[in-house]
This record gives C-alpha cells, sequence and structure tokens, in this order.
C-alpha cells in the first residue's frame, strides 16, 4: 500500500472527494480505498512543519507498513522557469535550515545523517515515464526541493536561501522530516509538489489564491502515478 501525505486538509481534498473513508487513525491518518476494486491508498494528513510530518510518517510506517510515502501538497518555486500551478518532482529533498557547518557537515545536512535524500529510483523512473505524456506536458519538472519551517515570503531569506542552494527548484515545509524518517526506515520516498507561489514574491497572497490549483495538480499527477506504481 503507497501512503500519502500532505500537511493540510486542502492539500489531500482532490483525494479524499473521489475515495470512501474506511478508517481513522490517532487523529491524522486516514485509509481510504478506491472503488471498483483498485489498490488501497493510505492518505494521512501529516500537520504544517517538520516535527508534524515526521511524526506522521514515524505512525504511519509503525502501524501500515507501506510500500513506499509519497509527499504532495504546495510547495513555492524557487527555479525561475517553475509558474504558478507546475509540478515539481524532488530529484532529492533537503533541509535548507540546518546548519552544523562548523562541525564540516554541508549547510542543510543534519550531523551524522545524509546531507540530502534522493527520490526513490524506480519512483522517480516512473514520474519521468508519466511526465513524457501530452497531459503533463511543460507542467513537470525534476530536480531538488528544500524543506523549511519558514514560509518564504520574505524577499531577503529567499535571496538568501538561493544564493546558498542555486540548484534548488522549490520550497516545502514537510518533505525532507519525512524524507529522512523514511531514510531510517528503509521505505522508497518521492516528494511531488505543486506551486502555489514564487517564493519571495508576494507569496502569502498567491498562497491564499493558488492553494486549491496546486492541490488540484499535484493529486491529479499523484493518481497517475500510483496507477502506474501499482499495474
Amino acid at each position: 500500500m503507497i501512503a500519502v501525505l500532505a500537511a493540510m486538509a486542502e492539500e489531500l481534498a482532490p483525494l479524499l472527494g473521489e475515495l470512501a473513508c474506511t478508517e481513522v487513525y490517532a487523529n491524522k491518518v486516514v485509509k481510504v480505498r478506491q472503488t471498483a476494486g483498485d489498490k488501497p491508498l493510505l492518505l494521512v494528513q501529516t500537520g504544517i512543519g517538520k516535527a508534524n510530518a515526521a511524526a506522521a510518517a514515524a505512525i504511519v510506517i509503525e502501524r501500515f507498513h507501506p510500500s513506499a510515502l509519497i509527499n504532495i501538497g504546495s510547495a513555492g518555486g524557487f527555479a525561475p522557469h517553475v509558474r504558478v500551478g507546475d509540478v515539481v518532482v524532488g530529484t532529492e529533498t533537503l533541509y535548507s535550515d540546518v546548519d552544523a557547518t562548523c562541525f564540516n557537515y554541508r549547510l542543510g545536512q543534519v550531523p551524522q545523517m545524509p546531507p540530502s535524500y534522493p527520490g526513490d529510483e524506480k519512483l522517480l523512473a516512473a514520474a519521468r515515464s508519466l511526465a513524457a505524456a501530452a497531459e503533463f506536458a511543460g507542467r513537470v519538472a525534476f530536480g531538488p526541493i528544500l524543506t523549511s519551517d519558514s514560509f518564504m515570503s520574505d524577499p531577503a531569506r529567499v535571496a538568501g536561501i538561493m544564493a546558498a542552494f542555486p540548484e534548488a527548484y522549490a520550497s516545502d515545509m514537510e518533505g525532507a522530516a519525512i524524507a529522512e524518517a523514511s531514510y531510517q526506515c528503509g521505505v522508497p520516498f518521492l516528494n511531488v509538489r505543486s506551486m502555489s507561489d514564487i517564493a519571495g514574491q508576494k507569496a502569502a497572497e498567491s498562497f491564499d489564491e493558488n492553494l486549491d490549483l496546486a492541490a488540484a495538480r499535484a493529486s491529479g499527477f499523484l493518481r497517475r502515478l500510483a496507477a502506474a506504481i501499482d499495474a
């Protein structure tokens, strides 16, 4: 069973509207089964931020033993060619607000942990094949996704992070925490985000205006990806 994790109810709404709820666990996890005999998905509302995301991921892994964890939802665009509504699939996910460089760790690296968390090779390969379909042409990009407990609304903060992580495509508030839990437990992970805003460019207003769009785009890609993985 694939576990699909998102921070907010709005980010899961496009999937919950189509699937029948069969179980709620620990006030975070909603287990659902698609109609017409399709394989089940596990939908998880983690709560916002890294601590909530890591706690939810640990509960899911321990309780349900998923075959993979896929993080979906909204994010802020970093790369200049990424637009609101585009989907970014994380080739790797890493923290932008961790600094142990005084101990010779890379910026963003939690001590004694990897510098970043690559997306699972098989999941990435399936996502790349799907992105080549005509319906997703020009709307899906692949690159690094950052994670921070700060929303990327302040232009000065964004400029500093862009300078430190020039290859980043997007920034979220949960992905690396879920990736770290997946890494520690040996569960395949992939981060799939749709852009609700462009970091530092009236991001809060854009987030409010485009959250539903981002949720629909990320969920739409996820729905097709899960079907391809299960096939």
